[in-house]
């Protein structure tokens, strides 16, 4: 090929490239995008051992519950694109209690915000309730004499009450009072256990921020409530424990539990914290480490669409504290107050006060929740990964090439103007594109939040975050390959090849995976 420079015609040794037809040229990012994403051998084994590595560690780390304040935030993060449950048919509706609450008006004009709430008030609310026909009172209020009532001589009116409704037969559930100074209020609780009422724990499991999961064999609020309702048969069919713990599936009654334990210790301390520990046979360890004492929290249970029809304001009728004549009826209710702004929790459905969580609870125990075997999720991580593997090694590859590219073009001697702008532009389109690839797994995190919640609506709540973060950040390492290609050496296996090209992958991150699942397994 000759070329003229000023006056002279100079030979040159590189042939003429034949200009590549039209569809060729409209085809090249085509192409090129195919050629980043293309996965081989050596890529797939190095996704797959990356996947193994990070489910393991997940697997681990869920273990020992290290990982749960991600799951409230990312349960945070759902709950604020809205409800989950607009519309449809509440799966809960058969078991669904009740609900009469002192709201903060009712605080105000019935209680004339005084605390301790008044103990007459409280007896007339009572009263109203039992009449209306509940065969079950689950009462989230601290029923316990108050200090003043202490030195009174004689029962309480509130007390004679209570009794008289366990008498003839009502079935109440009380939560335990307040710590007093002294243990002040162990003999009110053994004197009305001896009057035929129940106790439980008021606590509510709350982690790292967030309510995602219920008690199934600790004699809490619900469970009580739930089987006296239901009979325990009923609530261990719903709520089975897995096969495999076979010695822990008999449940010992939770009804009398919390009254058994007062008769044992003389310090309510002792008896708060004894009522929240799972009442199971076998080895309760092993129970707990594969959450057969607790299930998820059915979304459904606690979604506003079907809570908010069961609520009951406590109102003023004829100058006595009660519910209106019209007011849902139900052969279960929970009674509690809603005012307290510290008695808020955070849940897949946003914010709910503590009386609405004890109720859902009970409906939760009544759908029936199951967690997803862990051993499942770890093959559905790995799989899950690999395919994050293959979309994020392919966007980290097209950059790695457009990033060689622009080097080589700076390399050249041509210096024009239009050269220049060319480079100018392209450099800054580098720019967007690495914006692009780093924005990628935030993009596809939010995603997954959005369709995990189908899963979260099945009682399954399912993290994709740090499956999604490992993934990303482990196929950086491919990003070097477009400036230093790793080619396929002939005869050597695919675990050869990685050895030689990624010594790290075989070396450490192969080794450490096999580590920690034999750790997640012990």
């Amino acid at each position: 090929m000759q070329r003229t420079q000023g006056k002279h015609t100079v030979e040159t040794s590189s042939p003429d490239q034949p200009r590549p037809p039209l569809w060729r040229r409209l085809l090249w990012p085509v192409a090129q995008l195919g050629s980043a994403f293309k996965l081989t051998g050596t890529h797939l084994l190095h996704h797959v051992i990356g996947a193994s590595l990070i489910a393991a560690l997940m697997l681990v780390l869920e273990g020992f519950h290290v990982l749960e304040w991600l799951d409230a935030a990312m349960l945070r993060a759902s709950a604020e694109q809205g409800q989950l449950l607009e519309r449809g048919k509440d799966p809960g509706a058969a078991y669904r209690p009740g609900i009469i609450e002192i709201d903060q008006p009712a605080f105000e004009q019935v209680f004339d915000e005084r605390e301790p709430l008044e103990r007459s008030r409280l007896e007339q609310l009572i009263a109203s309730a039992a009449a209306r026909g509940s065969k079950v009172l689950a009462i989230d209020l601290d029923l316990a004499p108050a200090v003043y009532e202490q030195h009174k001589a004689g029962e309480r009116p509130l007390d004679r009450l209570l009794d008289q409704l366990a008498a003839d037969g009502r079935q109440l559930v009380l939560i335990l009072p307040e710590q007093s100074d002294q243990n002040a209020n162990l003999p009110w609780i053994r004197a009305r256990c001896a009057a035929g009422i129940h106790f439980a724990s008021p606590r509510i499991r709350e982690r790292m921020g967030a309510v995602t999961r219920i008690e199934l064999k600790s004699p809490v609020l619900a469970a009580v409530a739930f089987e006296l309702a239901h009979g325990a048969d009923e609530q261990e069919q719903q709520q089975p424990m897995p096969a495999a713990l076979s010695q822990q599936k008999e449940g010992l009654a939770l009804a009398g539990r919390v009254c058994q334990l007062a008769r044992r210790t003389d310090s309510e301390k002792e008896l708060a914290r004894w009522a929240f520990e799972p009442v199971i046979h076998g080895d309760a360890k092993d129970a707990a480490e594969q959450n057969a004492v607790t299930a998820p929290f059915h979304p459904a249970a606690v979604a506003p669409p079907f809570l908010n029809p069961t609520r009951t304001r406590v109102q003023l009728i004829d100058g006595l504290a009660g519910v209106a004549a019209n007011a849902l009826r139900k052969n279960v209710v929970y009674i509690g107050s809603t005012y307290d702004v510290r008695d808020r929790y955070t849940t897949a459905e946003g914010e709910q006060a503590g009386l609405h969580l004890h109720a859902a609870a009970h409906t939760s125990l009544g759908i029936g929740t199951a967690d997803v075997n862990k051993y499942a999720v770890f093959v559905a991580d790995i799989v899950i990964g690999v395919l994050l593997g293959c979309l994020f090694g392919g966007l980290w590859t097209l950059y790695g090439r457009a990033e060689l590219a622009i080097d080589t073009r700076m390399e050249g001697h041509d210096f024009s103007r239009l050269h220049r702008l060319g480079t100018l532009f392209e450099f800054y389109g580098i720019r967007l594109m690495l914006v692009l690839v780093w924005a990628s797994p935030f993009v596809i995190g939010a995603l997954a939040i959005y369709l995990s919640r189908g899963l979260l609506e099945q009682g399954w709540w399912v993290n994709p975050g740090p499956l999604i973060a490992g993934m990303f950040l482990h196929a950086m390492s491919l990003r070097d390959e477009a400036h230093h290609p790793h080619e396929e050496v002939p005869g050597l296996s695919v675990w050869a090849q990685l050895r030689r090209t990624h010594p790290g992958i075989v070396l450490v991150q192969a080794p450490l995976a096999v580590l920690l699942l034999v750790v997640a397994l012990v």
